[in-house]
């Protein structure tokens, strides 16, 4: 349908990023969930902690450099480097992506806590029409 899931520089990581994708899934409907060897100990503290103030919702899900300590990582939910957005410049008031969690590969929806702008092009068939910058509130799904 013309949809495009995410966008990459050129087509050796356009295959790589079909090929992560594809590690998510059973190779057929009657197959387990290819689970992997966690890179993370399923048992660790999440060293991210998520605020009252507005944050990036991919910090919870996949860590962050540490704010402070140089060269140290702050941990998220899922296993280190295994969270993979997709639809990112789409529907910006939702996360989504894959997973994994103690190797276990998951689905991820998660909601984004900060205020984006979206952007309304100007119809061209309409001579009066102008382009739109509309904020969307954080914590809200908008249809777009």
């Amino acid at each position: 349908n013309g949809i495009s899931h995410t966008t990459v520089p050129d087509d050796f990581e356009g295959v790589y990023t079909i090929l992560q994708w594809l590690s998510y899934m059973p190779k057929n409907n009657t197959s387990p969930v290819p689970v992997i060897s966690p890179k993370d100990c399923p048992e660790r503290e999440i060293d991210f902690v998520p605020t009252k103030a507005p944050y990036d919702p991919r910090w919870m899900l996949a860590g962050r450099p540490h704010p402070t300590i140089k060269s140290a990582w702050q941990s998220g939910f899922f296993d280190h480097g295994s969270f993979s957005e997709i639809m990112k410049p789409w529907a910006q008031t939702v996360v989504v992506g894959r997973a994994r969690l103690g190797g276990i590969p998951v689905g991820v929806i998660a909601v984004e806590t900060r205020t984006v702008e979206l952007t309304n092009p100007a119809d061209p068939a309409d001579l009066e029409s102008e382009s739109k910058i509309v904020q969307q509130v954080g914590q809200v799904w908008f249809p777009d």
